[in-house]
């Protein structure tokens, strides 16, 4: 089903960068594994099978079957995350990859950060699937390319465009707690011109979210999301190429107090992602790509009792990325890049230093990147250094090698560096008798080893990876002696682990499989870091019947703890789904999930329920 990094042919490591402008759109329904493209891992198109890093793809034809009403339910069936959500659709969620912290994990649409500069996170189950084209999911450090909070890895989404097969669908479903979706959209060419449109609607009653049914929280916690995406763009007869792509996502998201049963709280919030991006061959041997655009999420927290606004948070992201690709030799790439982005704030609470207000800082940086290869060896070489307008300078470089042992066989060892930058939160939120910012606070670090060896046969392939992050100056918010919560640089954490990837045709099924242990470690304490669990095991099995196409899902993890003195913990869980799809006639499909097939009781975070036996039904017609 999904598409991991797993060789199944070697090839020349790039194609050539004249023909990359064509390989960047992201590829749907390939029937050569060795012919996906991956973009996120190098900033680069290189074959999904000769990528260094450990990176997985998640299809148009993934997400339509799976029929999933937000991302987690998506990221769910990914080798090496794991996540918590304080309850179900729309409600908020954490993503871990590798056991690295929720806010470690970059986020990009279309290749630009998205994301809150208060939080710094991205409320990624906003994120209607029925807007997506395709994910590819990075696991391990990238910040010699992407900078701050690539410590654990890089989640790219692109969404849908006119950069694939032209034509238009309907869709619709319904199914548990009177959840409902429909979506529609069209794309197509006409010469040079090529163009995309897609509205969706989601809306669901939704599930009670906490445990404590006190006052108003026995009820059910609905959710709502409004999506648009739109593109237009043109090529060149020299095949230059530029377009234009826009995102609007709007929601409503009803959630419980544990501390105030007496509230009826709802968020009414607003993304969105405007990129213009244009791309030049100067020569045959040098791409140059230059990408301008701005990101906002919005956030207004309302009690619906009394109707008054609680709380508003609006940032906004302006970004220009200059990306030049020089072919240098036949198997070698030199890539040079700028990237600037400044983040902007407005709240209703207020944000100073020393007195004054800070609504607004920003971050430049260069990035040098060199892809090469001979004989039997790959190498990736990579080097950024940001000056931020907060924290000042910090650097980071990144090593990759690739040796095909065999035919068969290959041998992947990798170092990088990361870091996080803090928040807005983290550095200035006002200070009150009960909570306080630390403008002092230093960029949490990391130092990222890999090795690992992956294996092709005629119809099975694996890869088994040995990973080590060693992350210093984490950022935690704890009480001082005047009792008044701050945020300080106050620990240093051991990540490490292994995961084990599989694909393979058993008879008519086409099976993946894959296994994650994690121990995530406070160095000092010993103790491992909460919300994570140890093992992770997730299993995906398709197959095709004639006009059926069925599938299964297995996931189960072990015990989490909830808190640092690892006293309480959730316990482990497992749960199955199945899904079916029937081709009524040409174009038009019907479609099933059940999820949680056998009504497992288990929590993600701490008080929080997850949903039990549910399902959706749907039909969908393309032309």
């Amino acid at each position: 089903m999904f598409q991991f990094s797993i060789p199944f042919q070697r090839q020349p490591l790039l194609c050539g960068l004249v023909a990359a402008l064509g390989c960047i759109a992201p590829a749907v329904a390939q029937d050569a594994r060795q012919e996906e493209m991956v973009v996120t891992a190098t900033r680069t198109p290189v074959p999904l099978s000769d990528t260094l890093s450990s990176v997985s793809v998640v299809s148009r034809e993934d997400i339509a079957v799976l029929q999933p009403l937000d991302l987690t339910e998506v990221f769910d069936k990914v080798p090496g995350l794991d996540m918590t959500q304080s309850g179900g659709p729309g409600s908020t969620a954490s993503l871990f990859i590798r056991g690295n912290a929720s806010d470690h994990t970059l986020f990009l649409v279309d290749g630009q950060r998205i994301g809150s500069a208060t939080l710094g996170s991205t409320s990624f189950q906003y994120l209607n699937p029925d807007q997506i084209e395709r994910i590819e999911v990075v696991r391990g450090a990238h910040s010699s390319l992407y900078g701050s909070d690539a410590i654990g890895g890089v989640v790219q989404i692109f969404t849908r465009d006119g950069n694939g097969t032209p034509g238009s669908y309907v869709t619709a479903s319904g199914g548990s707690h009177n959840a409902y979706q429909a979506a529609a959209g069209t794309s197509g060419q006409s010469g040079a011109w090529r163009y995309g449109a897609n509205v969706s609607y989601l809306e669901t009653d939704g599930i009670d979210n906490l445990v404590d049914d006190s006052g108003f929280n026995g009820d059910d916690d609905g959710y709502r999301n409004q999506s648009f995406n739109g593109s237009l763009g043109y090529r060149f007869a020299n095949d230059a190429d530029i377009a234009l792509r826009y995102l609007a996502l709007d929601t409503r998201n009803e959630y419980d107090n544990a501390f105030g049963p007496q509230e009826k709280p709802y968020t009414k919030g607003w993304v969105q992602n405007i990129n213009l991006r244009g791309r030049l061959p100067v020569t045959d041997f040098w791409l140059s790509t230059l990408s301008l655009g701005t990101s906002a999420d919005d956030t207004d927290n309302f009690d619906d009792v009394t109707g008054n606004n609680t709380a508003h948070f609006r940032t906004s992201r302006d970004q220009l990325f200059w990306q030049n690709d020089f072919s240098v030799a036949r198997d070698t790439v030199l890539t040079l890049a700028y990237d600037y982005y400044e983040d902007q704030v407005q709240a209703s609470s207020l944000y100073e230093r020393e007195g004054r207000p800070v609504s607004s800082r920003s971050n430049k940086a260069w990035i040098g990147e060199l892809q090469t290869g001979f004989s039997v060896l790959d190498l990736v070489f990579g080097v950024r250094s940001d000056d931020n307008e907060e924290f000042g300078r910090e650097n980071t470089a990144s090593v990759s090698a690739g040796i095909a042992l065999t035919e068969h066989y290959e041998l992947i060892g990798s170092w990088a560096q990361g870091f996080k930058a803090p928040t807005f939160n983290d550095l200035y939120w006002p200070a009150s008798p009960w909570t306080a910012g630390n403008p002092d606070l230093e960029p949490e670090t990391s130092d990222n080893r890999e090795l690992g060896i992956r294996g092709q046969y005629s119809s099975w392939a694996w890869s088994l990876t040995w990973f080590d992050n060693q992350v210093e100056n984490l950022i935690d918010w704890a009480p001082g002696a005047d009792f008044v919560y701050r945020p300080a640089n106050v620990a240093d954490a051991s990540i490490s682990g292994g995961e084990f990837m599989s694909t393979a045709e058993l008879g008519e099924w086409q099976v993946e499989a894959s296994y994650t242990y994690v121990e995530a470690r406070d160095d000092v304490t010993d103790n491992l870091l909460v919300n994570r669990a140890r093992s992770n095991f997730v299993l995906n099995a398709d197959r095709s019947l004639g006009r059926w196409q069925l599938g299964l899902s297995l996931k189960a993890q072990d015990k989490r703890y909830t808190n640092a003195a690892n006293s309480g913990s959730l316990p482990g869980y497992a749960t199955v789904g199945v899904r079916a799809q029937y081709e009524l006639m040409r174009g038009l499909v019907a479609r099933l999930r059940v999820d949680n097939l056998f009504d497992k009781e288990f929590q993600l975070a701490e008080g929080y329920r997850q949903d039990g036996l549910n399902f959706q039904l749907g039909v969908g017609y393309s032309f």
